[in-house]
């Protein structure tokens, strides 16, 4: 949900925190106005850090809307059968896409939509926010708009996950958690130094060779213990997730988990969703989302619960040269992810061929029906 700040100091941060909700932490530095994302878990959020007005939740069945017209009764019929709510935003889409994610759909003017970047468009349209737009010609040839009666529409009918969602996880079922390679690499190679060790000082005709393998092997456990600490116990995978419709989506997954309770720190340049099985569980995590000046997000930061996963999701419009190479049937843990209500209506084509960074999980493309 969009919240506005105002007539702050040149520099300084501001953070909005809550119990049912993740933190938003903005540096402001130079920025005395705007519009930050924050992000409800729970449907009557306490304790917030600054006044706020009344919350309440929204039915499943309602429909929220932007609107920039004067007279807003088109709503009815383009979004029949559902109740409406209507926004009439001061300044319409101040601020990142991600704080109107929340939307259902905008409806625009063609003042409205000159003023709208064609960048903003295509986020709000990836986001799953219909855009509704007053014009005699198509907005653009970016998006796959459709004309009906005296409306421009484009919707991407694909929707943001939720904040939780059990089935997101589906791919990590069995899953047998251990530390990166790279760790195991550096874990051989002190092993291999510390044999290597032990029969040098076997070989050595003394005395005093008994104590000094108790010594060495002191020595060395120290070692590996200290060496162990400096290594993050965070076990990451990373996949994606290509749709292919009217255009090209992907969604970037990344999970994590750890066997004992580690911070983290996740940079991102796009918007942020956290995903997780329990809302406690993310309560517990205190995870935080940093802004820059201008509300883009930098990152997300919290402390993952010992064997408890955490999932984050991305989504990038794409616009794909060639079409994707892919093989079947899948294999891949991310197939799982494709019976789940997010991309419902969406039919796995193949599993995507093309080489995964270590630690990354093969993708999947998805069609619709």
């Amino acid at each position: 949900m969009p919240i506005e700040w105002n007539n702050l100091s040149a520099s300084g941060t501001i953070q909005l925190s809550a119990t049912g909700a993740i933190a938003s932490r903005i540096q402001t530095t130079g920025n005395p106005h705007g519009v930050f994302p924050w992000l409800v878990i729970d449907q009557y959020p306490t304790n917030a850090s600054a006044t706020l007005p009344p919350l309440h939740p929204l039915e499943d069945s309602d429909c929220l809307i932007a609107s920039t017209l004067e007279d807003d009764s088109p709503a009815a019929t383009l979004f029949p059968g559902r109740r409406q709510i209507l926004l009439h935003p001061t300044n319409i889409l101040e601020g990142p896409e991600m704080a109107w994610e929340t939307l259902d759909a905008i409806l625009l003017t063609p003042e409205a939509l000159a003023k709208v970047p064609a960048a903003t468009r295509v986020n709000l349209f990836t986001a799953g926010v219909e855009l509704v737009a007053l014009a005699d010609t198509r907005p653009d040839t970016i998006l796959p708009w459709q004309k009906n009666g005296r409306w421009w529409i484009a919707s991407s009918n694909l929707h943001l996950p939720p904040t939780i969602d059990a089935d997101v996880y589906a791919p990590t079922d069995g899953w047998t958690a251990g530390r990166s390679s790279e760790f195991r690499r550096h874990l051989f190679l002190l092993g291999t130094i510390y044999a290597l060790v032990l029969a040098g000082l076997a070989l050595w005709r003394s005395r005093a060779m008994p104590t000094a393998i108790v010594t060495a092997s002191i020595v060395a456990c120290a070692i590996f213990w200290l060496d162990n600490n400096t290594w993050s116990p965070i076990f990451r995978r990373d996949t994606v997730i290509s749709v292919i419709d009217k255009t090209a989506i992907d969604d970037h997954w990344t999970y994590q988990v750890s066997h004992r309770a580690a911070d983290f720190i996740v940079p991102f340049d796009a918007s942020i969703h956290p995903v997780s099985m329990d809302g406690t569980d993310l309560q517990m995590m205190n995870l935080t989302i940093d802004f820059d000046q201008n509300a883009r997000p930098l990152g997300i930061s919290g402390r993952l619960l010992k064997d408890e996963p955490l999932a984050l999701m991305t989504r990038h419009f794409s616009t794909p040269s060639a079409p994707s190479s892919t093989t079947n049937p899948p294999t891949t843990p991310t197939r799982f992810l494709a019976a789940d209500p997010i991309y419902r209506g969406f039919k796995i084509q193949g599993e995507l061929t093309n080489p995964t960074p270590d630690g990354s999980w093969p993708g999947i493309v998805l069609q619709n029906r």
